[in-house]
């Protein structure tokens, strides 16, 4: 039997369809595939390249060197307390930096446990909690959270905030740079010290003392946890505006502190309870409303304003800045201005100018124009610092408005002589302590006498010690003749350091009448004051100064700025003005009589009157403090001299509680002057033949010679004249003496 031969069954022709269906399938998505991998590749690294390129010339961040606002902030020195702020400033950010040294660790927590719990271990990047929030982005919407501490630091040093992908990627490489380059603990500092905490609050130490007047050190752990909760939304978790909000996620930051075993569950428990409490700012200047952006710490006071106006002048002098740019660095800087200010001084003074007992019998009604008398008053010490001061009456109601005790120029008066025309004289030894001078007209103005002495009399033969004492016109007008007014401008310029000296045009200070305060522009009060503190130390005239040196955030000093030395007259001279001066003050008739104190306490001074009462000045000095005052109307009219009271007077209502408590003491004379006895009538040294005689003060080396003349009778001459006051503007109704305006050229003659 024969049998046949199994043959294979051929494969069907779909099946070889569809396997080449699927092979041809593999083929493409393994092309795709490598054509993603390689696009992938090459994208990555065109845009790695890119970033690198990018942080090659950006050079990553220099925390060193971060362009940020900073607070400037004044200091001033208390007896009780040591060094006291007093005012700060700052332009559109609140900041002042703090070491981390001084931040408690339980605020760093609180900053940590709410923004980036693994801070201490990652290196700039939170890998694990960008992948996250990336796919919870992608899948979920949504794109907060993620940025480390780090990240966010970068993001504040560089503004670099636009939301794009190649930002995000720019801030990782930088914080991946910052890390290589700086410590956590210089990374946390930068951070905690620039970051936006609401309003214009940036950093840990701005905010703390703006929402609860404390500093950073002094926090709670709650007031932390209420810092750290706002870092999401600044502004509208705002403790002081928005309590509850901020309580929310203070609970929150609080509840992170507790599961990362920074606070217990029984601590937590407890804070939570406690309510949000902040300083209340109701009826302060709104943060966003603040005149040319500046932040101010309430009204600022006339000393700190002339403080400001120092620093300027200051700064642009020495770094060549204009106004501007000085005062934008003023308030961006972060500078420490030490002043030197006197806090229970001013404090008072201010006290005083509040109160209008201090200046009149009865409350000065305001004029047709809605005025009154202004006043303004500095207080010194012997070495150049203004220790005071106040330039006007009432509660102050702007911030670096007009201050008359540092911007108003007004005439000195009668002030002027001791400078002008006493110091000089005995100083070069044109005269001693009774010199003999006829008390007598020294020229003729249109044909009438002049100068006329403020009683309208002539006295005849008078000495120099009787002339300061009574204010005499016509003395200091003949002693001027002698020395010449050129001859006396540049000693109130050089020795008392006068700036306001008018030395050309037709208008000028070189005129007679400056002897007797006659001036083109007048002085400034803290100028003037300063002038007279060689007659109280020994001769030695020191610049008059707000502030002693400047350091800027880092504690470098930018401006040094002592006092500056230099010898107005000797010794021996300002011995003589001091006892001089004391006579103004306590000498039978003197016209500073009123500034005698009820404590004992030594004054000496000087009052300045102008014509029609337009102007009143005193210069006041004890062994402890310098203070000078004036008052009138800041467009010069007469004042209501029935009721207010002269400017001995101010000052003595000032300076008597300044003086309160402290002990009484004495000047320090020369030991190269001395007392002798002196004839009235001739000035010389007494003999036996003199019927009256009296006690003065001279020079060891100039003494005058011993009286031998035969005495007659009174030369006192009872001449009356027109109507005129004690100074420059006391002259007859006419032309000025020399040549018009406040002191023109010289055309009267000079007469010995």
């Amino acid at each position: 039997m024969s049998t046949a031969k199994k043959r294979k069954r051929p494969a069907s022709k779909t099946s070889k369809t569809v396997k080449h269906i699927i092979s041809h399938i593999m083929r493409i998505l393994v092309t795709m595939m490598l054509i993603c991998v390689i696009t992938g590749c090459i994208v990555v690294t065109a845009m790695v390249i890119y970033v690198m390129n990018f942080m090659e010339v950006d050079n990553g961040v220099n925390l060193d060197n971060i362009n940020q606002s900073l607070t400037t902030m004044m200091y001033a020195e208390d007896p009780d307390e040591g060094l006291v702020e007093i005012y700060r400033m700052s332009g559109e950010k609140r900041r002042i930096e703090v070491d981390l040294s001084d931040i408690p660790q339980y605020v760093q927590d609180a900053f940590i446990a709410t923004e980036d719990k693994r801070f201490m271990e990652h290196e700039g990047v939170d890998w694990y909690r960008t992948i996250s929030v990336t796919i919870k982005a992608i899948f979920m919407g949504g794109s907060q959270g993620g940025s480390t501490i780090t990240q966010q630091l970068v993001r504040n040093a560089t503004n670099d905030d636009e939301v794009t992908p190649i930002r995000k990627l720019r801030e990782i490489f930088r914080a991946l740079e910052l890390e290589r380059n700086y410590t956590k603990a210089e990374i946390l500092e930068s951070y905690l010290n620039i970051i936006f905490l609401g309003g214009r609050n940036y950093g840990v130490e701005a905010a703390s003392q703006y929402y609860f007047g404390c500093h950073v050190w002094e926090l709670t752990v709650p007031q932390a946890a209420s810092l750290a909760g706002m870092t999401r939304s600044p502004n509208n978790r705002r403790p002081d505006l928005y309590p509850e909000e901020n309580k929310e996620r203070r609970d929150y930051s609080l509840r992170c502190m507790m599961e990362q075993g920074m606070i217990t569950q029984e601590e937590y428990e407890q804070y939570i309870q406690e309510p949000v409490v902040t300083v209340d700012h109701s009826g302060s200047e709104d943060d966003m409303d603040l005149e040319d952006s500046a932040v101010k710490e309430g009204i600022s006071s006339y000393f700190v304003d002339a403080v400001i106006e120092d620093v300027l002048a200051d700064l642009m002098e020495k770094y060549d800045w204009s106004r501007d740019y000085a005062y934008d660095r003023l308030k961006n800087g972060g500078y420490r201005i030490y002043t030197t200010e006197n806090i229970e001084l001013q404090t008072t003074l201010e006290q005083k100018f509040a109160d209008w007992r201090t200046f009149s019998s009865q409350q000065i009604q305001p004029d047709a124009d809605g005025n009154i008398p202004e006043a303004a008053f500095v207080i010194m010490d012997y070495e150049g610092h203004i220790l005071a001061l106040v330039g006007g009456k009432g509660e102050k109601t702007e911030s670096r408005g007009f201050n008359r005790a540092t911007m108003a120029k007004r005439p000195p008066g009668s002030t002027m002589k001791p400078l002008a025309v006493y110091a000089p004289a005995l100083e070069y030894d044109l005269i001693n302590w009774s010199t003999v001078l006829v008390d007598g007209p020294a020229t003729k103005i249109d044909g009438k006498d002049w100068p006329k002495n403020y009683e309208n009399k002539y006295y005849g033969d008078t000495t120099i010690v009787e002339a300061v004492r009574k204010s005499r016109n016509t003395i200091p007008v003949k002693l001027m003749q002698q020395l010449t007014p050129e001859r006396s401008v540049e000693f109130l310029q050089k020795k008392f350091g006068l700036t306001t000296l008018v030395t050309s045009g037709t208008y000028n200070d070189y005129g007679l009448s400056l002897a007797i305060g006659s001036m083109t522009d007048g002085v400034y009060l803290t100028e003037l004051t300063a002038a007279y503190a060689p007659f109280g130390n020994g001769g030695n005239y020191y610049a008059p100064i707000t502030y002693t040196r400047i350091e800027d955030a880092n504690g470098n000093i930018i401006l040094d700025n002592q006092s500056k030395k230099s010898r107005a007259v000797s010794e021996d001279t300002a011995s003589i003005m001091n006892r001089l001066l004391y006579e103004v003050v306590n000498g039978d008739g003197g016209t500073g009589r009123e500034a005698r104190l009820n404590s004992q306490m030594p004054v000496i001074g000087k009052t300045g009157t102008t014509q029609d009462y337009y102007d009143l000045t005193f210069v006041g000095m004890t062994p402890y403090y310098i203070g000078g005052v004036w008052t009138g109307y800041d467009t010069p009219k007469s004042l209501p001299y029935q009721s207010i009271y002269d400017p001995d007077t101010i000052w003595k209502n000032v300076m008597e509680d300044i003086h309160q408590g402290l002990e009484t003491k004495q000047f320090e004379l020369s030991s190269n002057i001395v007392q002798l006895e002196y004839c009235t009538e001739s000035g010389l040294l007494k003999s036996s033949s003199c019927p009256n005689t009296a006690v003065g003060y001279y020079k060891s080396n100039a003494k005058p010679g011993v009286c031998d003349i035969a005495h007659g009778g009174s030369s006192e001459d009872d001449n009356e004249g027109s109507d005129t006051s004690e100074t420059s503007s006391s002259t007859p109704t006419g032309p000025d003496p020399d040549g018009g305006g406040g002191g023109g050229p010289m055309d009267a003659p000079v007469i010995g």
